[in-house]
């Protein structure tokens, strides 16, 4: 048997020390969320509503969800979009250092924010390879807090989608119901409401469903009526008309009229105008901004049978070098209306009809896509309507369809992209009414969205990861104990700075990266010496700083030290950056014993592309590799010392 054709890439795998590592495997909500409600673009930083659970070096999305303002007047224009500014915008950093409920970012902030038009930070789970092997979600969009409606996930090699991400409905809300039962609301032939926007009345005739939630925050006392609120769609007047369907890509659908009433009944007109398409505000290179589809507005409502408006689709971000389709599907669709309470829930039965949901947006930045999978934001169907007595209720628009975007110049031929819009709903067959039964009376359905090419993430800014050294530290050392490790530091004598202090923060790492607190020790009038016992006795490297809390708040920090017991491993990986890489990648290792390192770095398909060799020092050590050669890609490094491998992947522009 010949073996030449199978030896030479084995020799190459093994030459390198690449051995493809098993994937982990995700299911249910994988991201967390926190509201940001402060910006400092001097310090880099953001203040969140809590920051627990957050740790230097974790990989983030910041998104901006609403900041669009909006004609107010009573007329067609009400709803229109006259500045769209930060809605939209967001970008992928990474955490430099957390403090309290304040956010360090490593990269510079490219893009303007106003956490005033709900801002939220949402975590990125980062992989070598991933499987998603049951449903993943997201935490729906909540209005009251800011957050939610996202699913992001990064993997350096592979994300196979064994299962689906189904972000349907997690999008901006449709227009809640709100009934208006006679008395003490009221109708009339003679009062045609054609307001485009209502508030919410104690009584009479001026009347109308809630308006769809939007890029643009509700206006106070503005939040009902036909009037569309930017991409969400307008309520449904009185009487009994439809809500309109949200928007997104594709412009949302508008209610369907009563008819078929007599000449002194009550009439309704004005239905719900469909919610704005938002094509022209983003998805380009130029204008890189994401939305939530559009909530649908509610039907008028006044016998407590009427349709809400359904929900719009949410986010889906996925980047990695390959996703493989497995049988899942990416999924942001919006939702149809229900009301569970009637006897058939999707089915307005004597009162206005509610406008579907806009469809969401999926995101794939990989640059291999393999397999076969459906990647959906389709617009939800509007409801039918009905009324049992003798006239015809107002059906609901269609929502408008969201986005399929993926990198490259061609669409990945292994994607089955759905986003259509939704269509309207019509007079049920069941109506008492034969002559409009199977009508739309006016119901529109929504608009297609896009599936397109050419997407790349927002570039992030230089890296400033860095933290401001406190000018009243004389040293800060570490020794071994046999009970732990001692810390000590001395602050400069006379220093009026120093009265300042309030107190100072311990804090140990055991990577260089994510550093835990361990203790607080106030300020002492009668010394300028201090000293901490830390009972940790692992073996191996352990970082340790000191942070400087003063009485204004402020926050400086002592320099990073490294202490190391003798093991068995005489060195490791403590940080690789900037990853991705550009022309220059920095390696920072800790070792136990010096020597000389090799380093090699190999493609995916196990070929060394780069070999490297320098001297390693006791402790912490970093240099760095020229790879302005490499194409863009994922690599691997593989250090050596004495015979001992460490790899990491990382990734070139």
């Amino acid at each position: 048997m010949k073996a030449g054709p199978y030896i030479v890439p084995l020799l190459v795998f093994l030459a390198c020390g690449y051995l493809r590592a098993p994937g982990q495997s995700v299911s249910g909500v994988v991201n967390s969320y926190f509201s940001i409600t402060a910006v400092n673009t001097t310090t880099n930083s953001l203040m969140l509503d809590n920051a627990s659970g957050l740790v230097s070096g974790q990989r983030v999305l910041i998104i901006q969800t609403k900041d669009a303002t909006v004609s107010s007047s009573n007329d067609a224009t009400f709803g229109n979009i006259t500045a769209i500014g930060s809605a939209g915008n967001y970008e992928f950093n990474t955490i430099c250092t957390v403090i309290g409920n304040e956010v360090w970012l490593k990269g510079g902030l490219v893009n303007a924010y106003d956490p005033a038009g709900q801002l939220q930070m949402v975590t990125v789970p980062v992989y070598t390879s991933v499987t998603v092997s049951s449903a993943v979600s997201a935490l729906p969009w909540d209005p009251s807090t800011g957050k939610g409606g996202i699913v992001v996930m990064e993997a350096a090699d592979t994300i196979y989608l064994d299962a689906d991400i189904d972000v349907s409905g997690q999008g901006f809300l449709g227009g809640a119901l709100v009934n208006y039962p006679i008395p003490p609301y009221d109708c009339s032939w003679a009062v045609p409401v054609s307001n485009y926007y209502l508030p919410l009345p104690a009584s009479g005739d001026y009347t109308g469903g809630k308006k769809g939630e939007g890029i643009a925050a509700y206006i106070l006392n503005e939040e009902y009526g036909r009037g569309k609120l930017a991409n969400g769609g307008g309520g449904g007047n009185n009487n009994n008309t439809g809500g309109a369907g949200g928007g997104h890509y594709g412009a949302g659908g508008a209610g369907g009229q009563r008819a078929g009433e007599s000449a002194f009944d009550c009439h309704g007109a004005y239905p719900g105008i469909g919610g704005l398409s938002l094509a022209s505000y983003g998805y380009t290179p130029a204008l890189n901004k994401i939305f939530f589809g559009g909530g649908g507005g509610s039907g008028h409502e006044n016998n407590g049978v009427g349709l809400p408006g359904g929900n719009g689709g949410g986010i889906i971000l996925l980047t990695a070098r390959v996703v493989a389709g497995g049988g899942g599907s990416l999924v942001a669709n919006g939702l149809s209306p229900v009301n569970a309470g009637n006897t058939d829930p999707a089915q307005a039965e004597g009162d206005g009809g509610g406008g579907g949901g806009a469809g969401g947006a999926v995101v794939i930045n990989a640059s291999i896509v393999t397999g076969f999978l459906t990647a959906a934001a389709n617009g939800a169907r509007g409801s039918n309507a009905s009324n049992l007595v003798n006239d015809c209720t107002g059906p609901g628009g269609g929502g408008g369809g969201g986005v399929v975007w993926a990198a490259g110049a061609v669409f990945p031929a292994a994607v089955n992209s759905s986003v259509n819009g939704g269509g309207n709903g019509v007079v049920s067959l069941g109506s008492s009414k034969t002559s409009c039964a199977g009508l739309s009376n006016g119901a529109l359905p929504g608009g297609a969205g896009i599936s397109q090419t050419g997407y790349s993430a927002p570039l992030p800014g230089g890296d400033i990861c860095s933290l401001l050294a406190s000018p009243v530290l004389q040293n800060f050392t570490g020794s071994l104990t046999g009970q732990g490790n001692l810390l000590s530091w001395n602050l400069y004598p006379s220093s009026a700075a120093a009265s300042e202090i309030l107190f100072f923060t311990v804090e140990r790492s055991v990577d260089r990266t994510a550093f835990t607190p361990l203790a607080t020790l106030p300020l002492m009038e009668d010394t300028t010496a201090y000293r901490y016992a830390d009972p940790f006795t692992a073996t191996g490297m352990v970082y340790y700083r000191l942070v400087v809390n003063d009485k204004s708040g402020s926050l400086t920090y002592s320099p990073v030290i490294a202490l190391n017991r003798q093991g068995d491993i005489p060195f490791g990986f403590t940080g690789l950056h900037p990853n991705p890489a550009g022309d220059w990648l920095s390696v920072d290792l800790s070792a136990g014993k010096g020597g000389t390192a090799i380093a090699r770095v190999c493609d995916v398909y196990g070929g060394q592309v780069g070999l490297f060799s320098f001297p390693l020092y006791p402790g912490p050590n970093t240099f760095r590799l020229p790879v302005q050669g490499l194409a863009a890609g994922v690599y691997f490094l593989m250090v050596a010392v004495d015979g001992r491998k460490q790899v990491r992947s990382f990734i070139k522009q």
